[in-house]
Parts: C-alpha cells; sequence; structure tokens
C-alpha cells in the first residue's frame, strides 16, 4: 500500500511535469521526438483503501466458503 500511494503515485506525478516540460521544448530539440512517459504508475488514497476492503471481503468469503465445505462447527 505504501509503494502504491508513495512511490509510484509521485513518480507518475513526476512523469507529468517531465512529459509537460518535453512539450514546451523548441521545436529543434532531439528530445521533443520522445514519446511521452507513463504518468498513471500509482493509486490514490481512496483506490488503496477500497483495494483493502475488497481484499478483506474476498478473503472473509473464500474463508467462510472453506468453512462450508469442510463441515467445521465454530
Amino acid at each position: 500500500m505504501y509503494d502504491a500511494t508513495g512511490v509510484r503515485l509521485h513518480a507518475g506525478r513526476q512523469a507529468e511535469v517531465l512529459n509537460q516540460l518535453i512539450v514546451e521544448l523548441p521545436r529543434d530539440h532531439p528530445l521533443t521526438d520522445s514519446r511521452p512517459l507513463r504518468d498513471s504508475l500509482g493509486h490514490t488514497p481512496v483506490q488503496v483503501a477500497v483495494g483493502a476492503l475488497l481484499g478483506m471481503v474476498v478473503g472473509y468469503a473464500h474463508f467462510n466458503m472453506w468453512i462450508i465445505s469442510q463441515g467445521v462447527d465454530l
């Protein structure tokens, strides 16, 4: 979660700035022909929270299905 919201999100924001700088270069500059950097690398904190919640729900459902299939009484 730290990587998704921290490192990759900030790397994506940095890529946005670099892409904007490349657009503003003079037309005869060698970097104007380069392809843009990917700027959708990370996730927002809301996306990470929803992913964590979804993971817990799926894990709980899977555990319950396993308990039922084993016939275990809790």
